[in-house]
């Protein structure tokens, strides 16, 4: 399991994100920067279609572009995403 709290302050809704990888799942949730609390969360699989895509989206809501693509470095850096081009790929190798 990893995981990983990004402190990031008020470009962030709440001020802190949390990322939790464990096996092909990823958490994301955005916290109360005082009391730790669960303001909004997400639950993604690495190979579902768009994986890459749906995750971006999810935190450019929570924060800037600037700190959602480094927290998507992050993920990406621990486990593989499914991104578009790859399950088309797939689709039509089964055909």
């Amino acid at each position: 399991m990893k995981r990983k709290t990004f402190k990031i302050g008020e470009y962030a809704v709440g001020g802190k994100i949390k990322i939790l990888i464990k096996n092909k799942t990823i958490v994301i949730t955005a916290l109360d920067w005082y009391k730790d609390t669960n303001i909004i969360s997400a639950r993604y699989l690495a190979y579902e279609p768009n994986a890459r895509y749906n995750i971006k989206g999810f935190l450019n809501e929570l924060t800037t572009h600037y700190y959602a693509e480094k927290i998507l470095e992050w993920i990406e850096s621990k486990i593989e995403l499914e991104n578009e081009m790859d399950y088309v790929k797939h689709t039509f190798s089964l055909n």
